[in-house]
């Protein structure tokens, strides 16, 4: 009896034995697990890239401040949920996602909102408009040039974020939002006179006469055939009417 007392006694104090160093291994372990997060998550230390797509407005840096964090990357301290929230309430952002690309790259695809034109306010500044009347910024003066102005009509008061309701305006910008873009870009000027008739100002240096604001929803396919029939040929244009449904083009007499 004794024998096996003693071998049962000894078999404990091994188990004892294997237990306290699992222990002491766990806490280890834990320790230095805790020891490298903490490491790794310091302001210096690189880790990884972000890369931003489909944007020239947003940089590596400013999409770092988005989350509180600066250069040198490190994913570590980047949240991509932070960085989808903010990019989301961005006026200057239209849609935005953010995706890891194991095992060290953000990558950040944006799609920008496209000024469709600038309105004066009544308190003489721009605002820029994108295609839903969405503000996107203010301004002293027309900063793009490859951006028309809507003249002829006032926005009142309008600051970044708002978006303006006015029918003259949404009905231009659903007018302009259904050209093609070398038509967009050949528009210089947009004015509305007294009878709220659109008259477009080409870079050319002629007019068109489009009618009616309420009546635009039509005129845009035959705005694009006939600038399409007249791209590229070297034509004196006076001025052209487009009011009806057939169109009128004056020719310079040579």
């Amino acid at each position: 009896m004794g024998f096996y007392q003693e071998k049962l006694q000894e078999d404990r104090r091994r188990d004892r034995i294997h237990t306290i160093v699992w222990l002491l291994g766990l806490l280890v372990f834990a320790a230095a697990a805790v020891a490298g997060w903490n490491y790794v998550r310091r302001p210096d230390f690189a880790f990884g890239n972000i890369v931003v797509h489909g944007s020239t407005q947003f940089t590596t840096e400013s999409i770092l401040k988005m989350t509180g964090a600066r250069k040198p990357v490190n994913l570590f301290l980047v949240s991509k949920s932070k960085i989808q929230e903010a990019l989301q309430g961005d006026v200057r952002v239209e849609s935005a996602e953010v995706h890891y690309d194991f095992p060290s790259v953000l990558n950040v695809y944006i799609k920008e909102r496209r000024p469709s034109l600038y309105i004066i306010t009544d308190y003489g500044n721009y605002a820029k408009l994108d295609k839903t009347g969405l503000v996107l910024d203010m301004t002293d003066g027309i900063k793009d040039a490859s951006v028309p102005r809507l003249a002829g009509i006032a926005c009142g008061n309008a600051f970044i974020g708002d978006t303006l309701e006015n029918d003259t305006i949404q009905e231009v910008l659903k007018f302009m939002d259904k050209l093609k873009p070398d038509a967009k870009d050949q528009i210089a000027d947009m004015h509305v006179d007294k009878e709220n008739k659109l008259i477009i100002h080409m870079r050319y240096g002629f007019p068109v006469m489009l009618g009616p604001v309420n009546e635009l929803a039509g005129k845009a396919d035959l705005f694009m055939m006939v600038f399409n029939e007249m791209k590229g040929k070297n034509v004196q244009v006076e001025y052209m009417d487009l009011q009806y449904s057939k169109p009128f083009v004056r020719l310079i007499k040579q």
